[in-house]
């Protein structure tokens, strides 16, 4: 079983930029970078990504990655593969990946016309909220294998980032922080 410090350490380039990400979002933080990705452009009719996917997302996921990245890196601690890489450079992927993940989920809706920050009235209501939740964690997942993060490592660290994606937005909820659109 990996040692808490490696798993945390693989889990903090993604925890700690969403963690930062909603205090921007409630305190009214570079309200310049609330802007939709896709600037309001449409493809066949809907959204390209939806208005809930910004810079100030893409930029806080990023930059905040790279930041723990180098920062873990710089420690020694955690991972070895923030000292068998560059750590800010792990963080770029990290951010990148997660950034992409969720992107690509997006896009994926809006095609088969879920809006943003919605479920499907379908039965496929609970397997949508699971790749929600889960979306940008996977690729990440994908990233630590291709810089050599052992697979038993990455799956657990994987499986504990769905776990906290899972609780944090439960919790989220509960104190009305975040809500669903109908």
């Amino acid at each position: 079983m990996p040692a808490f410090a490696e798993i945390l350490s693989l889990l903090l380039p993604i925890l700690a930029p969403g963690i930062v990400l909603i205090v921007a979002l409630k305190s009214g933080w570079l309200p310049a970078l609330v802007v939709p990705i896709d600037r309001g452009r449409m493809l066949g009719g809907a959204p390209l990504l939806g208005s809930t996917k910004t810079w100030l997302g893409f930029t806080v996921y990023l930059g905040g990655a790279v930041l723990v990245g180098a920062l873990i890196g710089a420690t020694g601690a955690g991972s070895p593969v923030f000292t068998d890489w560059p750590g800010w450079f792990v963080g770029a992927l990290v951010g990148l990946g997660y950034n992409a993940g969720e992107l690509a989920n997006s896009f994926v809706k809006r095609r088969l016309g879920v809006g943003s920050s919605s479920l499907t009235p379908s039965r496929w209501r609970a397997l949508q909220h699971v790749v929600d939740l889960g979306d940008g964690i996977l690729v990440v997942f994908l990233v630590y294998l291709a810089l050599g993060v052992p697979l038993a490592v990455a799956a657990v660290a994987g499986i504990a980032g769905f776990a906290v994606h899972v609780l944090t937005d439960v919790l989220m909820r509960a104190l009305r922080l975040k809500r669903r659109r109908a």
